[in-house]
């Protein structure tokens, strides 16, 4: 359950474990105390993560076919690629699904510019999820094609402020009736390195990893686990994936705001299923 944090409890990060991580050989990314989450409390950080444990098995399906060396929805359609911040509500599940739904409405031309669709909604209506409580990749991928989402402008972002799930509106924050777009079908891709791949030249992937403390001091870089134990789950996008100095990662959108990271994104090792980041990867087509 998430838990607001009081001036008794402890926080998260310390200089002693930030100067720790510095001086490990051979680091492919750059510690810091980011700014998003300076004084946070161990409670509050944790209760942005998802619950530990597995995801939901699903039939998987090999994508076949010619991939670049390189590639990055942030270069090849700059105008649909927008930052959200899940603010203090466990919900990353909901960003990892109505994001990439929202991108690859955008660079298959169904919408005309790039719309923000309700991450409120899914979080509020979906009962099959725990709300700011977490969620489940699969759950989120049936809730797209079974009932939908409105727009943002419909149903506004609510939950980041105080981390409360609320409910499931009946009308637009207006009071104009609640129109709702849904996905066609989804595919979990997460097979190989080759068919992610192939996935990514088809649109945004929602996919999911488990954190470790390290993580948490990530500031830049190629993010690869060195230290620490297990905070929790947390649910992402796949954007890109490319190579630095030999080192392969994927581009990666985070739900914490366009200041943290690279600018909202973070790079990781790819390849070697680092925190499991490759178990399981939906492509939402729409």
């Amino acid at each position: 359950m998430f838990i607001i944090a009081s001036a008794m409890q402890k926080d998260f990060h310390n200089h002693a474990t930030l100067e720790m991580l510095k001086n490990i050989p051979d680091m492919t990314w750059t510690p810091s105390i980011p700014h998003r989450f300076a004084g946070m409390s161990e409670e509050s950080l944790r209760g942005m993560l998802l619950p530990k444990g597995k995801q939901a098995y699903f039939e998987k399906t090999t994508l076949v076919g010619a991939a670049p060396a390189a590639f990055n929805w942030q270069d090849a359609a700059p105008e649909c690629m927008v930052v959200r911040d899940q603010g203090q509500c466990g919900s990353c599940w909901a960003f990892s699904s109505v994001g990439p739904f929202s991108d690859n409405r955008c660079f298959s031309k169904k919408d005309a510019t790039r719309v923000i669709y309700s991450e409120q909604y899914m979080v509020s209506c979906d009962s099959n999820n725990l709300g700011c409580n977490g969620g489940y990749l699969t759950m989120d991928q049936y809730f797209l094609k079974k009932t939908g989402v409105p727009t943002d402008k419909c149903v506004s972002y609510k939950s980041g402020s105080k981390g409360v799930t609320g409910k499931c509106p009946t009308t637009c924050d207006d009071k104009s009736p609640i129109v709702l777009v849904k996905s066609t079908k989804f595919e979990d891709v997460c097979t190989n390195e080759e068919s992610i791949k192939v996935g990514l030249t088809q649109g945004a992937l929602q996919t999911a990893f488990t954190v470790y403390s390290d993580f948490m001091y990530y500031n830049g870089g190629i993010y690869q686990h060195k230290s620490g134990s297990v905070e929790g789950g947390h649910a992402v996008t796949f954007v890109g994936y490319g190579e630095e100095s030999g080192v392969k990662y994927w581009v990666v959108r985070n739900s914490w705001g366009a200041s943290w990271g690279e600018k909202g994104y973070f790079r990781m090792i790819r390849g070697i299923n680092d925190c499991g980041i490759e178990d399981q990867c939906f492509l939402t087509s729409v």
